[in-house]
């Protein structure tokens, strides 16, 4: 092991050799960093193994500026000194500092002069002084600590002959060419929360922050946690007793001055650390590194910062690839990137008025994006937003309906974060057709929260540009929320607001839209009667517009409250009728729905079988569907069926397995199900208590 405080100083072998000790000091309160450590073991033990390979180990450590590259680099070499005998050499090769990048040759001769060679003996040219320096390393047990590189032919030259040698380099940039070397690479991003925390605890004093945690890890978000930035809040914290942390987070909430306020004194500002990995950009990824950093999500995809740019997609991925290469992006996922958090501050304070064009392409971008994932959810929804209209005669974008809804549950952070933006900017068309984009996800994943919440925003978006028929349809979206959480005055507040705009603009689709729901409200709250009003008013209107699939599900409506209200033979009337529209139409979906309760009619009716079969049918549709909601649905009314059957135990698991489906999403459906097994756990416990009523 090698001593903490290494000098840079050289000794002599006993030959007489200089043996170099250049190494910097370790900093202080270095923490972490364990997976990367084992990284660097791991590359040169798997050198030292292959020793009949005669080129050294060669180790690239990537990552944005700040973020502790040099740090890792020298505690390694530190630590490991101890195994290299022949010495440690260490140069700055300063590739991304303001003053010059050093050359090879000049990195090369100090080296030469420190391992011995006289000056006068050093060559003046760059291919005799790596053939000497080659000579000179052959056999020996070096470690060199290779900083701040900037291309990989700026290190090409400093790596030795010698096997038993270990490089070990540090860049912002990927060095690929360093791949010919057998170089192996280590990714560094921003220390997790715990670390960051511990960091500034260890250097402010545990008993100083004992009472302020929650400010401390504010505080390391506010730094990025990036190491650099880290420090300087440490250090302004431990030289100032009488602070609280909380003062300094105050400080820091301050986007414009954050930057200024988290760079070192004496040293290089975190502005100049990030402008020197930006001047380094071709022109095109300097644009792309300023506009995309508006995007208010979190994660950028290729297609969105194509938009951003007005660019093709492949030209977007060139140049996201280059910011991700210059550390400056971090590629999440293939073709999702995202900024370390203080470097999109400092991409953000760059000049560029193209800036302001850039929330409306991306939210533009994601309602088509979003529009032709819906018509594979559902191909033949009425919509207000004319965005469709352009893609009736294209291929479809997703090959199933669960494909595009995976799509649209995996980004919507980031298209939440893009609405509230562009209604932000009062880009309020766009604003309400992104939400109302949002239904086929809601309505088969059941966000509840982020339904309602996106919901407000759009709909203050439609009042505002006072579009009273898309203020109505996304009404009634905001009602079917309510619901399924059965708040059933909040439903019916939404749906007679719906109902009195569609009127005034003469929409009868939406008007129709709102009596159903006004139904659904009156069959949750036991008012079978009205319902059934409610839905044949709805039907009618469907009818009048020629809409089959309106009149279809109207019918199922109807059919499903006298299901409930025990009036069977209307409701297989209904139902029936029901279902020879949807098989007309091709609404694979929608009859299967149905199904879901001409089976129950069957189960009590004696007729298991055809049940069980009917039920196996609509579970194949579901499956395929993406939607653990439906599949609950079918797994309740097999619960029902193995119950009229006699099989407490089947019917056991089915509403088991449909809790598991549904219960993240909470809601009536959940509520219904809890209240069935425990229905059912009685009555198994109690068998003489009669058979409680269908809540479906």
């Amino acid at each position: 092991m090698g001593d903490d405080g290494a000098s840079t100083t050289a000794v002599r072998s006993p030959s007489g050799t200089p043996i170099p000790r250049q190494l910097p000091p370790v900093p202080a309160y270095f923490t972490s960093r364990t997976a990367e450590l084992e990284a660097l073991d791991s590359a040169a033990a798997g050198r030292e193994a292959a020793s009949v390979d005669r080129s050294p180990a060669v180790t690239v450590v990537v990552g944005p500026g700040g973020v502790g590259k040099t740090a890792l680099a020298v505690t390694w070499a530190v630590r490991n000194a101890g195994r290299f005998p022949s010495g440690q050499l260490y140069a700055d090769l300063r590739g991304f500092s303001p003053e010059t990048a050093v050359p090879p040759e000049d990195a090369l001769g100090a080296f030469l002069r420190a391992l011995g060679v006289s000056p006068e003996r050093v060559p003046v040219e760059l291919a005799e002084q790596a053939a000497l320096f080659r000579t000179t390393t052959a056999g020996m047990r070096l470690l060199l600590v290779v900083d701040n590189a900037i291309s990989a032919a700026q290190v090409r030259p400093l790596i030795p002959a010698s096997s038993g040698c270990v490089v070990v380099v540090t860049s912002r940039l990927r060095l690929d060419g360093l791949h010919a070397e057998g170089a192996r690479f280590v990714d560094m991003a921003p220390l997790p929360e715990k670390h960051a925390v511990e960091l500034l605890t260890r250097s402010v004093g545990e008993s100083r922050v004992a009472g302020e945690l929650s400010d401390v890890t504010t505080l390391a978000a506010l730094c990025g946690r990036l190491p650099i930035a880290l420090r300087v809040a440490g250090a302004r914290l431990a030289s100032r007793p009488a602070w609280p942390v909380a003062r300094m987070v105050a400080e820091l909430r301050d986007e414009r001055l954050r930057l200024t306020k988290l760079s070192p004194v004496g040293e290089a500002s975190l502005t100049a650390t990030f402008d020197s990995s930006y001047s380094a950009l071709s022109p095109h990824a300097a644009r792309l590194y300023r506009l995309v950093s508006e995007y208010p999500g979190l994660t950028v995809e290729v297609g969105a910062a194509a938009a951003a740019l007005r660019v093709a997609d492949t030209e977007a991925a060139d140049g996201l690839q280059e910011l991700a290469d210059a550390s400056l992006l971090e590629e999440v996922r293939e073709g999702g990137y995202r900024f370390h958090d203080l470097v999109r501050l400092h991409a953000r304070a760059l000049p560029d008025d193209e800036r302001f064009e850039v929330v409306p392409r991306i939210a533009t971008w994601y309602l088509h994006r979003m529009t032709r994932a819906n018509m594979v959810v559902i191909p033949m929804r009425w919509r207000v937003s004319t965005v469709r209209a352009r893609y009736e005669d294209s291929p479809a974008l997703f090959a199933t309906g669960a494909d595009a809804l995976e799509w649209l549950d995996e980004r919507l952070p980031d298209i939440i974060a893009v609405l509230e933006e562009t209604s932000a900017l009062r880009q309020d068309e766009l604003a309400w057709q992104l939400c109302e984009a949002f239904w086929e996800l809601f309505l088969y994943r059941k966000h509840y929260q982020l339904w309602i919440r996106t919901h407000e925003v759009g709909i203050a978006a439609a009042h505002r540009c006072a579009h009273a028929i898309a203020e109505a349809r996304l009404r009634c979206q905001l009602a079917r929320a309510y619901l399924d959480l059965g708040r059933f005055e909040a439903a019916e507040s939404e749906c007679l607001k719906a109902a009195e705009l569609a009127k005034g603009a003469g929409s009868r689709h939406n008007e129709s839209v709102a009596l159903d729901q006004l139904g659904m409200a009156a069959q949750g709250r036991g008012d079978f009667e009205r319902a059934v009003e409610l839905f044949g008013q709805s039907l009618v209107i469907e009818g009048e517009l020629g809409i089959d699939r309106g009149v279809a599900q109207r019918h199922r409506r109807i059919g499903e409250a006298f299901l409930q209200a025990g009036r069977t033979a209307d409701a297989a009337r209904h139902l029936r009728l029901g279902q020879e529209l949807f098989k007309e139409i091709g609404d694979v979906k929608g009859e299967a729905e149905l199904t879901l309760s001409l089976a129950r009619i069957d189960a009590r009716a004696g007729e298991i079988t055809a049940a069980k079969r009917e039920l196996e049918r609509a579970a194949a549709v579901f499956d395929e569907s993406g939607s653990a909601v439906y599949q609950s649905d079918v797994l309740v009314a097999f619960a029902e069926v193995a119950e009229l059957e006699g099989d407490f135990g089947a019917a056991r698991g089915h509403l088991l397995k449909a809790l598991d489906l549904c219960g993240p999403t909470g809601g009536l459906r959940v509520e219904r199900a809890r209240a069935r097994l425990a229905a059912l756990d009685a009555r198994r416990d109690h068998p003489q208590q009669p058979e409680p009523a269908s809540g479906e």
